[in-house]
């Protein structure tokens, strides 16, 4: 343990501020709530402690009533938008070098935790060690630094990515969303996550492409179809009660394993496809029809009305019934 002060760079709230003001949530409230303004985080040189920093997405994932708020906004994280990811980016060739010149200049914007990659035989490990115990579970904050470490694996390895030889930890499993279920997630403790993958992996090479060339690279044509194909047959099957994994493979024709890797190809699993499926039906149910709450809420498999409630406004930001009305009102103005 040492006895820096735990700062860091008030500019990495940016792309929470931005994923809010993209939801439609106004971020001022939240960063009243814990004594700062958002137009501060524009200033590069302001450092706060980084408690303020936990407390403050803390705060924002219970304001987006979103608990895998965190994690979301680290997957989609442009690697190019950070200073030190950019450098990374620009200097690396292979994985290992990109997360090693990552985590040599981590300390330019934060001081609060040591961050290291660890190799052992086969196994690479990629974490951080916090300078001192956090009085608030730092939930939020590991969930983001953990879906960064896999954007980056995800950026390098494509298709050539197999969630099933990873193991991450984090102090709480709960707010990492579904499609990390394949990666063994492990509760740990407060003072750091860390990812545990192939050491294999770190000889890749690194491709500073573009994003979105990188993105066409990893949802190829033959990705795509299977996963489309894969919802259609959710689609006619998804009113019949929860549908487990075995259940979904069998559909599929395939052993679970086989579809749980053909999905995580795509950057999804079965819970993913399987949520997004009833989404997309409820959504349709929603707007084009005046079925009741209840209705839709049996043919999609929900236990009862109030689950389904919840899991609509977790995904859309909105009760069934805003939905509904947001709709109507945005038909009867383009009518």
């Amino acid at each position: 343990m040492t006895h820096r002060l735990p700062l860091a760079k008030l500019s990495l709230l940016r792309p929470f501020s931005r994923e809010l003001h993209e939801r439609g949530i106004d971020p001022e409230p939240i960063f009243e709530s814990v004594g700062l303004t958002e137009e501060a985080t524009l200033d590069p040189a302001l450092s706060v402690h980084i408690m303020v920093i936990t407390q403050f997405i803390e705060n924002a994932a219970i304001a987006a009533d979103d608990s895998f708020l965190a994690a979301r906004v680290g997957s989609k994280l442009d690697l190019g938008g950070w200073p030190n990811l950019a450098d990374a980016a620009a200097r690396a060739s292979t994985v290992g070098d990109y997360l090693s010149i990552f985590i040599a200049g981590a300390n330019d914007v934060a001081s609060s935790a040591t961050e290291y990659l660890n190799i052992v035989g086969p196994k690479a490990i990629f974490g951080e060690t916090r300078v001192f115990e956090p009085t608030v579970l730092p939930a939020q904050n590991d969930a983001f630094m953990m879906a960064l470490g896999w954007a980056i694996l995800r950026r390098a390895l494509c298709d050539r990515l197999d969630p099933s030889k990873v193991t991450v930890t984090v102090c709480d499993p709960k707010v990492l969303p579904p499609e990390f279920d394949l990666m063994h997630p492990i509760k740990g403790d407060r003072m750091g996550f860390s990812i545990c993958f192939p050491s294999s992996w770190l000889s890749t090479p690194f491709d500073a492409a573009p994003a979105e060339k990188e993105h066409e690279t990893y949802l190829g044509a033959e990705v795509v179809e299977f996963v489309h194909s894969f919802r259609q047959i959710l689609i006619s099957h998804i009113g019949r009660g929860g549908l487990s994994a075995t259940e979904c493979a069998t559909l599929a024709s395939m052993s679970q394993q086989k579809l749980q890797r053909r999905l995580a190809a795509s950057g999804t699993s079965i819970t993913r496809e399987i949520d997004f499926v009833r989404q997309k039906l409820a959504r349709d149910a929603l707007a084009g029809s005046d079925r009741s709450i209840s209705d839709i809420s049996d043919s999609l498999g929900f236990t009862d009305p109030a689950n389904f409630t919840r899991a609509f406004r977790r995904a859309n930001g909105l009760t069934p019934t805003e939905y509904r009305r947001l709709q109507h009102v945005q038909g009867d103005e383009t009518s």
